[in-house]
């Protein structure tokens, strides 16, 4: 096994056992964590014997009216959101500034990385038994590993309704508040337009060979394709795409710069705002939706042990809302959103539907779908 670990986990709170590959220079410590957390981050919030999800689940009983008295009485009393993200900081600042225009008397304090070290900081205060953050927002694999390590409450926000099924879970746990929609994108002085691929088969054209490229990392679109397609047929497909010897990069916004440089000519699964935005801006640069249309969100959730429940469930209800964080990522800054009937700045990015990249269908088997693309492309 070239050196690996078999480490098995104790049950999680939500009765999972998982076992996984530790592999020697492999950037390994998210599921690592996950292994360790599973066997000791059910802790009581301080002074307090209930989660956040179950002080908050009390209210769902209470008239619409009601209970949004009792959840701003609360907010106010508290007066403080802690919210950990992967999204932009100019874009989550932006965000904030709205939530205080409306919420005056609300402290808002955030940390801000990649998904990955958004999930160790969570994962290394719960081990300290801190219980700083409130809300969070992480993409698939993360929030299918802190959900099954019990870091994160259901909370059925009543502003949920009119968000489409595929952007959310039926518990509660994660409901999607943008999305990332994936385009090819092509050189337009490289590959003229009746000639750029349409379609997942038209990659396979020996003519690609060279002259196109893939992200090292792309192991959950990689895993959203397999669960779509069917393992056999799925890998059979990348096979055959590996034949075209694409260039591997790490990195989405470089994939879309040496596109736009000409370096490579066609990239597959670029997150299409990036190469509509320098189409803006002069290069060129064009996009092909292929079907099915990858989409890849970015969730928020409520954390198990938050001290500030009321502040969170006042912060969510209102993100989650028509005229909350969807309308400013829909109309200012461009990104998906998983609501209809806003005026969205690249419009060539909505598809009547999409294949979601959704936390429980790649999650329970992210480390196969690692282990196979990186087998399959042989740069990892």
């Amino acid at each position: 096994m070239d050196g690996a670990m078999l480490v098995r986990a104790p049950s999680s709170p939500l009765e999972v056992t998982m076992t996984t590959e530790i592999h020697p220079g492999r950037n390994n410590l998210p599921r690592v964590l996950l292994l360790v957390l599973t066997a000791l981050i059910s802790f009581p919030l301080p002074g307090s014997c209930k989660t956040a999800g179950e002080i908050l689940g009390e209210y769902s009983r209470l008239a619409d009216k009601e209970r949004e008295a009792k959840i701003l009485e609360g907010a106010k009393r508290e007066g403080k959101l802690i919210y950990y993200g992967t999204t932009a900081i100019d874009h989550i600042q932006r965000v904030f500034t709205e939530f205080k225009k409306r919420y005056p008397f609300m402290e808002v304090a955030d940390y801000r990385s990649g998904s990955v070290n958004v999930y160790n900081k969570i994962a290394t205060e719960a081990r300290a038994k801190r219980f700083d953050v409130d809300v969070l927002d992480l993409e698939p694999g993360e929030v299918y590993g802190i959900t099954k390590a019990g870091l994160v409450d259901p909370y059925l926000s009543p502003s949920r309704k009119g968000i489409a099924a595929d952007f959310m879970d039926k518990q509660g746990y994660w409901t999607t508040f943008y999305h990332l929609t994936v385009a090819l994108g092509y050189n337009t002085e490289k590959v003229k337009k009746d000639e750029a691929p349409k379609s997942y088969d038209d990659l396979l054209d020996p003519k690609w060979k060279g002259r196109m490229s893939l992200d090292q990392t792309d192991f959950a679109l990689f895993g959203a394709m397999l669960e779509y397609w069917g393992r056999e047929k799925g890998a059979n497909y990348f096979r055959k795409l590996a034949e075209n010897d694409p260039s591997m990069r790490r990195g989405k916004t470089l994939q879309a710069q040496i596109l736009g440089a000409g370096e490579v000519h066609v990239a597959p699964w670029l997150y299409g705002y990036r190469p509509l935005a320098m189409k803006r801006q002069g290069a060129p640069v064009e996009i092909n939706l292929l079907r099915p249309v990858l989409s890849v969100p970015t969730y928020l959730l409520l954390a198990r042990n938050s001290t500030r429940p009321h502040s969170a469930a006042l912060f969510l209800d209102w993100a989650l809302s028509r005229d909350g964080i969807m309308k400013i990522f829909a109309e200012e800054l461009g990104r998906g959103v998983p609501r209809a009937g806003y005026k969205d700045i690249f419009p060539e990015l909505n598809a009547p539907q999409y294949l979601v990249v959704e936390p429980n269908k790649i999650g329970p088997r992210y480390e196969e779908y690692e282990k196979l693309y990186c087998n399959i492309f042989k740069h990892c």
